[in-house]
């Protein structure tokens, strides 16, 4: 066998054979054909017949039976778990499966419990979604339940034991001791979120095993703290505020700007400190709330596969309460209405992938795209081929969850339906991921260097390019403009106290990408 950690560690994964674990309990999964057909082979025909015995009273609860034969453990939890293609619904089917095997296994006095790689074989789900969400849940779940845990990887499968060591190594080595050997009262938090996980612990951030540790300018003893560890350091500009709706814009940003450096390094794993918690005056609630929220929303939003730890110094108790209550806080509380509610009433529903859908020409909601486009556009083009409508549900997430920080702050609905006009390999581009910042000054930055947007599609079409067979693209975009001021070429950023800049007549300028929604695609000629 292969061992990842030392024996006294609570969680750990190797490579192995589930029948020989010598352990309080394994697990088996229904949906393990392979592995169900080894258990009840190696558990002789007492295990067979009392398996088969509990499965015609309850096929659907956990199954539990005494272990015999040539089975090490002391008993067997068979369960009930079936893939699923949904992600969300992936996860909570994994968190519930594990909860109910630990909870039962606490209730019946056991100690220690093996699971297998439950969906990371022909499943089709993503490694290191199951990975994270499994020993997530364990981990979170420990803080609770005193349970040693093995996941028994086969000894073929090293890309699926190299994805649980990557997580059971993001996991603070302090808290990966039993609970006599650490301060009970220094609990670790986990969530996953996704494909992601969010972590909330005490300690010294310079010693966590991450990609990169988040430094604030303005923190200088922390700058140094992290040179002197020689860690990879994303550093971002955040100055702290006393208007509350300031405070909270200006850290949405900074995180936003956080995850954009996450992205274009590839990292999947950073610490953050406290930031904001300290000698700045701030608000603890609002700081630790906001920042949390979004995190979780740029993770989920995004869906990406990043791990957050969140650092607290051990003297810093009332923060860390605060970042554990955050981030245990459930999605019902954060997001109080469904997807369902804040979805387009012109949207259809669909089960695949697809983002964009022609709009029939005889519906009101073609006329609305096409008759203000028509009456500015007459004279400078001939024919419309199609109106698009674009359904990029994590975009609109992204955007909602904007808009709704804008209404709240500046207390007026700032919104405008505006055109961006591009060539339509940008299109396609922009329809997948959003109007992306990357693309800023391709086209010139007289008002400032991000994305332009326009009242007029007459001046959208200039920056639009004919395909090979002439057509053209041209998105109508509901655009965020926020507070507005008069831009110029060296604006890399909002001013300090503005969302967006203009030239003070039709363009507007934005600077964050979940700022504007591409709402419809006019292909025309």
């Amino acid at each position: 066998m292969e061992a990842s950690t030392s024996s006294n560690r609570p969680i750990h994964v190797r490579k192995g054979d589930l029948t020989k674990e010598q352990t309080d309990v394994i697990v088996v999964c229904s949906s393990s054909i392979g592995l169900l057909a080894s258990v009840l082979q190696a558990g002789g025909d007492t295990v067979m017949s009392s398996y088969n015995t509990e499965l015609r009273k309850n096929s659907t609860q956990i199954i539990a039976v005494a272990a015999s034969g040539q089975l090490l453990a002391k008993a067997i939890y068979f369960v009930s778990w079936e893939p699923n293609s949904d992600e969300i619904l992936l996860c909570k089917s994994l968190e519930k499966l594990v909860s109910n095997v630990i909870k039962k296994a606490t209730n019946e006095k056991y100690k220690s419990i093996a699971f297998p790689a439950i969906g990371c074989g022909q499943s089709g789900c993503s490694i290191n979604l199951v990975t994270k969400t499994l020993i997530g849940k364990v981990h979170q779940l420990r803080t609770f339940h005193s349970m040693t845990v093995s996941f028994i990887i086969q000894p073929d499968r090293t890309d699926i034991y190299n994805e649980f060591q990557k997580q059971i190594d993001l996991l603070e080595p302090f808290e990966q001791l039993e609970p006599l050997e650490r301060t009970p009262e220094i609990p670790t938090v986990s969530v996953p979120i996704r494909n992601g996980m969010i972590i909330v612990e005490k300690g010294n951030i310079t010693t966590q095993k991450v990609d990169a540790i988040i430094g604030n300018s303005s923190s200088i003893a922390l700058q140094d703290t992290i040179i002197k560890a020689a860690g990879d350091e994303v550093e971002t500009a955040w100055e702290p505020d006393a208007d509350d709706s300031i405070l909270r814009q200006s850290i949405i940003d900074f995180i936003w700007n956080i995850i954009q450096n996450v992205i274009s390094c590839n990292y999947t794993s950073i610490a953050c400190p406290a930031i904001g918690c300290g000698g700045y005056g701030c608000s603890v609630d609002i700081v630790v709330k906001t920042i949390v929220q979004e995190i979780k929303n740029q993770l989920k939003t995004r869906n990406l596969a990043l791990t957050v730890k969140f650092v607290i110094r051990p003297e810093q108790q009332n923060i860390y309460d605060e970042f554990c209550k955050q981030v245990l806080a459930s999605e019902e509380e954060i997001f109080r209405v469904s997807l369902e509610d804040q979805l387009p009433a012109t949207w259809v529903k669909s089960t695949s992938n697809q983002l964009r859908f022609v709009v029939p020409t005889n519906t009101d909601e073609y006329k609305s795209v096409f008759e203000p486009f028509n009456k500015a556009m007459k004279g400078t083009y001939t024919k419309i081929i199609k109106i698009e409508r674009i359904q990029n549900e994590r975009w609109l997430l992204q955007y909602l969850a904007h808009s709704r920080d804008f209404k709240k702050r500046l207390r007026i609905d700032t919104e405008k339906r505006l055109y961006h006009g591009c060539p339509k390999k940008a299109a396609e581009s922009i329809i997948e991921d959003c109007f992306n910042r990357s693309f800023a000054g391709v086209n010139g930055t007289a008002y400032g260097v991000g994305v332009y947007f326009s009242s007029n599609p007459v001046y959208s079409h200039r920056y639009t390019q004919p395909s090979a067979n002439g057509e053209r693209c041209m998105f109508v975009a509901r655009v965020l403009i926020g507070k507005t001021t008069k831009g110029n070429s060296s604006m890399r950023t909002r001013p300090v106290g503005f969302d967006s800049t203009s030239d003070g007549n039709h363009i507007y300028v934005t600077y964050h990408d979940a700022q504007a929604l591409a709402e419809y695609l006019i292909t025309y000629k």
